[in-house]
């Protein structure tokens, strides 16, 4: 029996087949919550290049090396965009079967926390988590295990960070370009 949950979460790491990250990214709103707006300055910090398409359609991923799909609903957002949940969801769920078919990777980014959990919210999330390659969580908004339950059941990586300032060094890892090696 497993008696530390570093050694369950390593093992666990390593079942699952890490994604294969290229840029330039997509980066768009699953659900039209000002969130996005939080990894777009992580982006940007972490000089990784990218474009920010809150409606982001399939026709937008010509061209790019990954989308990243930041979850979480807010019916002012939704209003705001002029949207409904229904039509939020269609295009979210075109724009991640068009990823799938094109071989786009995308990371599903969770940082609301319990702000955006809940019914409006988990709709997408569900949506979103379940059509990602990747899965990354600040660790307040999966208090339930919602997001590393669906990592778990569809055998793709899940982290999490303790804050979003901690999410830079993730995309970073996930996103730099791989260095040459000297001979």
């Amino acid at each position: 029996m497993i008696r530390h949950w570093s050694l369950a979460l390593l093992l666990f790491a390593a079942s699952v087949q890490a994604a294969d990250f290229k840029t330039p990214v997509l980066l768009t709103s699953g659900g039209q919550s000002a969130d996005p707006q939080m990894i777009k300055t992580l982006l940007t910090r972490e000089n990784i290049p990218f474009t920010y398409e809150p409606l982001a359609t399939s026709a937008m991923l010509a061209g790019q090396g990954a989308l990243i799909i930041v979850l979480g609903g807010s019916s002012k957002g939704l209003g705001a965009a002029k949207v409904s949940a229904e039509q939020e969801t269609a295009r979210i769920t075109e724009l991640l079967k068009s990823a799938a078919e094109q071989k786009i990777t995308v990371l599903a980014v969770h940082v609301g926390g319990k702000n955006r959990r809940g019914a409006l919210s988990d709709e997408f999330n569900k949506l979103g988590a379940n059509m990602a390659d990747e899965i990354v969580v600040v660790v307040g908004g999966d208090d339930d295990g919602l997001f590393k339950g669906i990592a778990e059941s569809r055998k793709v990586p899940y982290s999490s960070a303790a804050k979003i300032a901690d999410l830079g060094g993730i995309l970073r890892a996930k996103f730099a370009p791989a260095q040459p090696t000297q001979e």
